[in-house]
């Protein structure tokens, strides 16, 4: 038998063994921190919060959620992953303690094999395989880096008021990993080119959304925080590259793919003391997201189908006036209020330089959309584009309505 038949085999059984045991595995990983860390064992009773921006986005998974399962329904092992996927990330927004924090990210990344591996295309099995090994490696750096603040007495509660340098770059690292920045995004494309776009979409929104906005919450409010600089480093390289591979990409659902490494640079703007808007940057922008992809899947190419497409693009490329315009504007302004380091200066002029570049490739899109043969997809999906198109330019005409 062969390595790639023996993995098809034993790791299925593995995780599977793992997986029966997930009920248990977040409180044994606890219990066995608080026997080895006293120091900070006290503080485990503070694992979560339930402030607006956590409570608003987990509804926001949830509906994203509900309305993938209603347009391409699942079954079996893939079904159960989600859902439990969900749970995890959902608490994953509210965490505020590293110990538990790295507990649902775990239990989210093992969930996320089923996810893969129940899919129906050939590849299967490679792209199950490498997200398992690219989630490890992301953990493990992760766990290292938690392991290693806790020995230099640097803090695990939310939030990190100390830096310690060695620790903050291995976590810098293994989020970055886990999140897909350039250059560690090649599991995460596979696995979107492994899911139907429905899913795809999915999970470009809520895992990532839920590792990057727990991360934020890293930072305090004020002061000194975490030392993230190589987090900045690969951001900024995701910014740029995401669109220029994009540029080049054979379709539009694959163009849209790309910009969302792009896309997932931008949170870095908001990762410093005092950054928060990066949480109503993802709200925008996992709505916004979600429904681009499934109207370049499932377009609307007439005259009035385009210039609905128009308005949801307009938000991924942050033209005035809608909503996505006004929040990653307020991305910018937290660099520049909150700016302390030289590799913040170079994340923010990635980002300048990418949203030109965002520009040009949403507008791209949408032209070759429009070269395609006039296309009118079912109601429901009409009224899916219009409520979210018009209801994401309403809420960005807001203020200036209420002048």
């Amino acid at each position: 038998m062969g390595a790639i038949e023996l993995l098809k085999v034993e790791i299925p059984w593995i995780v599977a063994l793992f997986f029966t045991q997930y009920r248990w595995m977040p409180p044994l990983l606890l219990s066995v921190y608080a026997i080895l860390l006293p120091r900070e064992a006290h503080k485990i009773v503070y694992l979560w919060h339930n402030t607006p921006n956590a409570l608003n986005t987990a509804a926001i998974f949830a509906g994203l959620t509900a309305l993938a399962w209603v347009l391409h329904p699942l079954q079996g092992m893939q079904a159960t992953a989600v859902l439990l996927q969900l749970g995890s990330y959902s608490l994953l927004l509210r965490s505020q303690h590293l110990a538990f924090t790295w507990a649902l990210i775990e239990s989210g990344a093992i969930t996320g094999y089923f996810l893969a591996a129940g899919s129906q295309t050939e590849n299967r099995w490679q792209v199950a395989l490498r997200y398992l090994i690219w989630s490890v490696m992301g953990s493990a750096l992760i766990l290292l880096g938690v392991a290693l603040r806790a020995m230099e007495g640097g803090g695990l509660t939310y939030p990190l008021k100390y830096s310690v340098v060695f620790a903050d770059a291995l976590m810098s690292w293994g989020w970055s990993m886990k999140v897909g920045f350039i250059p560690w995004h090649a599991w995460v494309m596979s696995l979107y080119k492994g899911l139907p776009v429905v899913w795809a979409g999915w999970f470009a929104v809520v895992p990532k959304g839920a590792l990057l906005l727990s991360c934020l919450e890293l930072f305090p409010s004020q002061g000194e925080g975490p030392s993230m600089g190589l987090f900045y480093l690969l951001a900024s390289v995701s910014l740029i590259a995401g669109y220029a591979v994009a540029w080049n990409a054979s379709t539009p659902v694959e163009m849209l793919y790309w910009g969302t490494f792009s896309q997932a640079g931008y949170m870095a703007l908001s990762a410093l003391p005092g950054g928060k808007s990066g949480w109503s940057f993802w709200q925008v922008y996992g709505i916004a997201s979600f429904l681009s992809l499934l109207f370049t899947a499932q377009p609307w190419t007439s005259r009035g189908g385009l210039g609905i497409g128009l308005l949801l693009l307009a938000n991924l490329a942050a033209l005035p006036p809608v909503m996505g315009f006004w929040v990653k504007l307020a991305l910018f302004w937290d660099t520049f209020m909150g700016y302390r380091s030289f590799l913040q200066g170079i994340t923010l002029a990635a980002a300048g330089v990418a949203t030109i570049g965002g520009f040009a490739l949403y507008g791209k899109i949408l032209w070759r959309l429009a070269q395609q043969e006039a296309t009118v997809p079912q109601w429901g999906y009409r009224v899916l584009y219009m409520g979210a198109a018009l209801g994401l330019l309403g809420i960005g005409l807001m203020p200036w309505l209420g002048r």
